[in-house]
């Protein structure tokens, strides 16, 4: 639920280096053996730390000042402040941008169990529950990515702590946004919270499987949220705030539309809660015909009926609010689950009449009042079938969906909470920014990550040399292993 093709992994052979440098290998040939035995294939596992490689970089922050911190929140908004302002059921280049931002870091600390994984930097890149994050990493999302900015912050702040850090930005740039438009709307600050001091994890083998799979609905909730990242309902509902901004696509989730209208869709705000409960939804099942998707979309007189500008919700999103009347987990219902339940998601005006104000009065595409068959019939259409009792919907989170909806402030303070424990789950040593003793602000580079300068010394410092060597980059070279065996190789030529 935080949501190209999957990434590819890196891929390197020798006799491909060779054909790009064929007098440096020709006298090389004969330790090929050497690097085959080091690192078979030349391949690694596609994680942020291989796509997005730094010479030299370290992999736990050292110091981080409140300057420090506020330099890369700043460079940060200005990659997604330079995109096109323009946004349309179309085109939205900030709100896929910032998305796809906030999706890496949800999908970063989603892993966390039993004390391990977490904000850790590393991910899968290879899993498709992944797809799309490699663009705003490092391909370029629009011509934007987040290794524009690492690069100038690599050697002394870890790249575990830099994409919390990018989050934190995508989420005060678009907060400003909502707050510049809506006087005396809350404001939200994660700076002061923030501490630094996040490992960045070579590899994860063990996170596979580990994001939630949205088919399941308030199980996948309960056990990515509430038993493993120690969450109650009301906090992870407050998570799911963050697909307020960017929209799914079929090419990276399978799953299609926006989670509310294009513009709420780059502001941070409450929007997804009233969208939820102040729009009808019925079930949309096998999206662009794959029957492993399924979601909900829009039902009202509202809705925008072209496919530029649909607007669904997940099963982990509706699952929250809404439940069939009677299930087998007793008189509290089933959270809804769009494979298994055909009704639609809806809650009278009455109970919403702040979110409706908030939405300028627009209720279910029009005006609230009326009888409740008159009511229904503008949130659901022909779908006669309710999720529940629209006048008291009971999913596990109801109560705090309908807070949120009807109080912003309520919301902002939870996701402050919930965040921070999202972001600090696995790492028990953090500091707040400033509090660095007497510890080196350096990782012990000397140099900077530009150019084909060597800036390290030792194997790191190999491996930038031979990447000169060969016109490539140490990101070519796909992994440390790989990385270590063309230094030792290097050194063997030399010496003979």
């Amino acid at each position: 639920p935080f949501g190209s093709a999957p990434a590819q992994r890196p891929r390197r052979s020798a006799d491909a280096a060779c054909l790009r440098n064929a007098d440096f290998c020709s006298r090389m040939r004969w330790h090929y053996a050497i690097l085959a035995a080091m690192a078979p294939a030349c391949e690694a596992t596609a994680t942020p730390a291989v796509l997005m490689a730094c010479t030299g970089a370290t992999d736990v922050t050292k110091c981080l000042t409140s300057a420090q911190y506020d330099a890369i929140v700043a460079a940060v908004r200005g990659q997604l402040e330079s995109l096109s302002a323009t946004c349309t059921a179309s085109d939205c280049p900030q709100a896929d941008w910032a998305g796809c931002v906030l999706r890496m870091a949800g999908h970063d600390f989603m892993d966390f169990a039993n004390g391990q994984g977490g904000s850790d930097a590393c991910t899968d890149m290879e899993d498709p529950e992944n797809a799309g994050l490699p663009e705003c990493l490092a391909s370029g999302e629009h011509g934007k990515s987040l290794q524009e900015v690492y690069n100038q912050y690599c050697l002394d702040v870890s790249l575990a702590d830099f994409l919390v850090i990018a989050a934190e930005a995508v989420i005060a740039s678009t907060r400003a946004r909502y707050e510049d438009a809506s006087p005396g709307a809350p404001h939200l600050d994660l700076r002061a919270a923030f501490k630094f001091g996040r490992q960045t994890a070579s590899s994860c083998d063990f996170a596979v499987g580990r994001l939630p799979n949205p088919e399941r609905g308030c199980d996948a909730v309960d056990e990515t949220f509430v038993q493993r990242m120690g969450l109650d309902w009301t906090q992870a509902a407050a998570l799911m705030g963050v697909h307020t901004l960017g929209r799914a696509k079929v090419a990276n989730s399978g799953y299609h539309g926006w989670w509310s209208d294009p513009e709420n869709s780059r502001r941070f705000n409450n929007n997804y809660y009233i969208s939820l409960v102040a729009k009808g939804w019925t079930v949309e099942r096998a999206i662009s015909g794959n029957v492993n998707k399924n979601q909900w979309e829009r039902s009202d007189t509202g809705r925008d009926t072209s496919v530029d500008g649909h607007e669904m919700m997940l099963n982990t999103d509706m699952c929250l609010a809404f439940s069939e009347m009677e299930g087998p987990r007793g008189p509290g219902g089933t959270p809804v689950l769009a494979h298994e339940h055909q009704c639609c998601g809806w809650v009278t005006s009455d109970r919403i009449s702040a979110a409706i104000s908030s939405n300028g009065g627009v209720y279910c595409g029009g005006r609230a009042g009326g009888r409740l068959g008159d009511e229904r019939d503008r949130c659901c259409g022909n779908e006669n079938n309710d999720c529940g009792d629209p006048r008291n919907p009971n999913g596990p989170a109801a109560a705090a969906v309908l807070s949120f909806a009807n109080d912003e402030s309520a919301w902002v303070t939870s996701f402050a909470a919930a965040w921070k424990i999202a972001t600090e789950n696995g790492h028990g040593a953090l500091r707040s920014l400033g509090e660095c003793g007497t510890s080196s602000t350096s990782s012990g580079s000397t140099g900077d990550t530009s150019g084909g300068a060597e800036v390290v010394t030792s194997t790191t410092g190999s491996s930038s040399t031979v990447a000169e060597a060969l016109g490539t980059s140490t990101t070519d070279l796909s992994s440390t292993a790989t990385i270590s065996a063309w230094g030792l190789i290097v050194g063997l030529a030399n010496f003979f």
